[in-house]
């Protein structure tokens, strides 16, 4: 009876269990759950095995997808591997299940990361990849280089943007820039285009630099090197609509800091070299072209200032190799007297004329400076006197050391004895024929006279040397011997804005040099200040 008894509780409960939610250890399990277990100090055990890889199902056979297991066993070779931890079959592989203590990159982020043993990565000669909308969008290689858009860098970081895309964009609140800008780039007035760049630079605030170069501590090379094998290397353009700032298209500074440097300390400097033979044109070191359709303008226009009175002012040299003499000019100041223009071969103008070729007409030179005038004085009775010209009289020297030299021509007077100057004063003299002539009759006067210019030079003044021969460093045989050494000084004209009482400062413009006056050779800031040098962008008060 009892054995009936206990059988047909079996069924009912194996019925009740199938039909309702199962709870171990409560009466009451939730209803959204099949078992629940509940007990205050047990949990549940889940079975233990050894796994061999991630891609063998072995030990198990044929598992079930979703079957859990424990793994015990640290087995098979990357990237199959299993380490000890809960895995389930999702039907083809084990996986692993993540949990807090795991060292799997969660989605949510991590804490508690060392860097040198917790990455995110491959540890074996596989190229990481990553991926949006499963297509590739950065690669790292084995060789450590990082590819954007390339599934094969060579170098450490390469970036390709595709077709009609910039690579690389990079900004600030003031500046911004492309590396590899593709599109095209419009500038200047009128429109010039570039058709994209390697690198471009925007600096729309002011005050900021769009490209910087530095070389600093021992480098020996340039800080900004332009190449190219087709065309200029580099290329300068400024638009400039301002009224108040005179930027130039390009400005080169160099600081001298050591006393004891020779030689030649160039701001600017501009080579050609042609070693190719034939002569089909013109090798040209520097060229200055200044186009101006309505305002005056210079060529070139040089400005040096020194305190030495040897060397300051413009340099012209021209080398030959075929053993003829050296040819060089100064423009500006020499030895001793300051001078527009000094240096060998004589100073010519070019003439050409329709009927005979292009002509040289070559001045004629002294060893002295000396002014001329020509005039006609009307004779009557072998007598005639001359106003020197009243602008001429005010600029040259007239007393006992310095006469009046004449020379007279008569004009249709064959029988004219000739004439001496007499009664000669610091603004004319008298013709009188000589031998007691009555001639009636024109003479035609050439006068020569000393002008105030360089007064107390002397003849055959001391000559300059060739620009790299410094003046203290003259061979003794170059000095010229007849120096006057009585303590004679030499006469200098006032400067054009001593004579004509103006201040050139309030001709400059803010930002230019000050060419004259107190403040020669400093920048024009405004409101009253000066900068000692040149300005690389604008005046610094404004920056």
């Amino acid at each position: 009876m009892k054995k009936i008894f206990t059988t047909l509780a079996f069924f009912s409960l194996t019925a009740l269990l199938s039909a309702q939610n199962v709870g171990i250890g409560t009466p009451t399990p939730d209803a959204s759950a099949k078992l629940e277990i509940t007990d205050a100090n047990r949990g549940v055990l889940i079975p233990r095995i050894a796994l061999t890889a991630t891609n063998a199902a072995t030990p198990v056979t044929t598992p079930a997808t979703s079957l859990l297991v424990f793994n015990t066993a640290t087995a098979g070779t990357t990237p199959n591997n299993v380490t000890p931890g809960y895995y389930y079959w999702d039907g083809v592989k084990w996986v692993r299940l993540l949990n807090a203590e795991s060292s799997d990159w969660k989605l949510t982020g991590n804490a508690g990361t060392v860097a040198a043993t917790n990455f995110i990565g491959t540890t074996d000669a596989i190229d990481f990849v990553t991926r949006t909308s499963n297509l590739e969008r950065m690669r790292i290689n084995a060789a450590g280089n990082v590819g954007i858009g390339t599934t094969a860098p060579v170098s450490k970081l390469e970036v390709s943007s595709g077709a009609l895309a910039d690579a690389i964009f990079g900004h600030s609140n003031n500046v911004g820039g492309y590396l590899g800008r593709e599109t095209n780039i419009t500038f200047g007035t009128p429109v010039q285009t570039l058709q994209g760049a390697g690198v471009y630079a925007n600096n729309p605030a002011a005050g900021y630099t769009s490209i910087y170069a530095q070389s600093a501590g021992a480098a020996t090379v340039a800080a900004n090197i332009a190449f190219s094998d087709v065309w200029m290397a580099s290329y300068n353009y400024v638009q400039n609509a301002s009224a108040t700032y005179n930027p130039s298209a390009n400005y080169n500074q160099l600081n001298i800091t050591s006393t004891t440097l020779g030689g030649n300390q160039i701001a600017l400097r501009g080579l050609l070299d042609r070693a190719v033979s034939g002569n089909p044109g013109y090798s040209i070191g520097v060229q200055g072209l200044a186009n101006s359709t309505s305002q005056d303008a210079f060529g070139v226009q040089g400005l040096a200032f020194s305190n030495s009175t040897t060397r300051a002012g413009g340099y012209f040299e021209a080398l030959t190799y075929t053993g003829t003499s050296q040819a060089y000019a100064y423009v500006g100041s020499s030895v001793g007297l300051n001078r527009k223009i000094t240096g060998t071969n004589a100073v010519s103008e070019i003439i050409p004329t329709p009927n005979h070729g292009r002509i040289t007409m070559t001045a004629p030179e002294s060893p002295e400076y000396w002014y001329q005038d020509y005039g006609t004085a009307e004779m009557v009775n072998g007598r005639a006197h001359v106003d020197i010209d009243p602008i001429l009289a005010d600029i040259v020297i007239i007393d006992a050391q310095n006469p009046i030299r004449a020379f007279f021509t008569p004009q249709d007077m064959l029988n004219f004895n000739g004439a001496a100057i007499v009664n000669q004063t610091a603004t004319g003299f008298d013709i009188v024929e000589l031998n007691g002539g009555t001639n009636n009759g024109k003479v035609q006067y050439q006068i020569i006279v000393r002008p105030k210019t360089g007064y107390g030079e002397g003849r055959f003044p001391q000559a300059p040397g060739p620009a790299y021969l410094k003046a203290d460093k003259e061979p003794a045989a170059a000095k010229a011997k007849n120096q006057p050494n009585d303590g004679r000084t030499i006469f200098y004209w006032p400067a054009d804005h001593d004579v004509y009482k103006y201040n050139p400062e309030d001709h400059v413009p803010v930002g230019d040099v000050i060419p004259a006056g107190p403040n020669a050779g400093k920048v024009k800031l405004g409101n009253g200040k000066y900068s000692d040098g040149l300005p690389a962008q604008r005046p610094s008060s404004e920056k």
